[in-house]
């Protein structure tokens, strides 16, 4: 299956590419952007032109997007209820903007829709490479931040856990990354309890992708 990764780093892509594969139990090929976003707000800006023409320009079966959601509002079950999106939620706002776009594009002979699987990394993608080192990091303890309380780490700290550096070259942050998803791979389910809002909306895409 070719498929194509939108995040907000290269490195991130390529360890994501990793977790989606062992979702969805088979090797993918990856599908390269000749320029890519750069940042969550980049994400926003270019998504409908990259849905547009991978839809019409390219033989993908499916998009990955995750952002990180820094310190927005946490996706909850309530924003699932009809009408009650909370577009301060990045995961709704990007649901939206996915919705929209494939409502505008006109079906292709001989070509099926494009699969889409949407993730929010609580409160960064670092979040997830320290499941299972770090007990104190989980979307419930990120929450409890937002609502004033002192937590153990910060979006700062994540990040020198993870790379050693608060500001990591990309090949340092590439091995990093790789060598997180490896490792979680083995333990998906950890991610699902410890994120169950940003990675379990993830995971659950993916795997409606093997029952379509």
């Amino acid at each position: 299956m070719k498929i194509a990764f939108v995040s907000e780093s290269p490195a991130d892509e390529a360890a994501i590419k990793l977790l989606v594969d062992a979702i969805v139990g088979s090797e993918s090929e990856l599908f390269s952007f000749r320029s890519r976003p750069n940042g969550w707000t980049r994400i926003f800006a270019l998504l409908p032109n990259i849905i547009k023409h991978l839809h019409y320009g390219y033989e993908v079966e499916g998009l990955v997007v995750v952002m990180d959601s820094d310190d927005s509002p946490i996706h909850d079950n309530a924003h699932e209820m009809a009408r009650a999106q909370n577009l301060d939620c990045r995961l709704c706002r990007l649901r939206e903007t996915v919705q929209v776009e494939l409502s505008r594009l006109r079906p292709l002979p001989n070509r099926t829709d494009l699969k889409m699987a949407l993730g929010l990394a609580v409160p960064a993608i670092e979040a997830w490479y320290r499941a299972g080192l770090d007990p104190h990091v989980n979307e419930v303890a990120w929450n409890r931040k937002l609502l004033g309380e002192d937590v153990s780490y910060d979006r700062r700290s994540l990040k020198k856990d993870t790379y050693g550096s608060y500001q990591p070259s990309l090949g340092t942050e590439t091995t990093a990354a790789v060598a997180a998803a490896q490792r979680l791979t083995e333990n998906l389910e950890l991610l699902e309890q410890l994120f169950p809002n940003g990675f379990g909306s993830l995971i659950c895409d993916l795997r409606a992708w093997n029952e379509a």
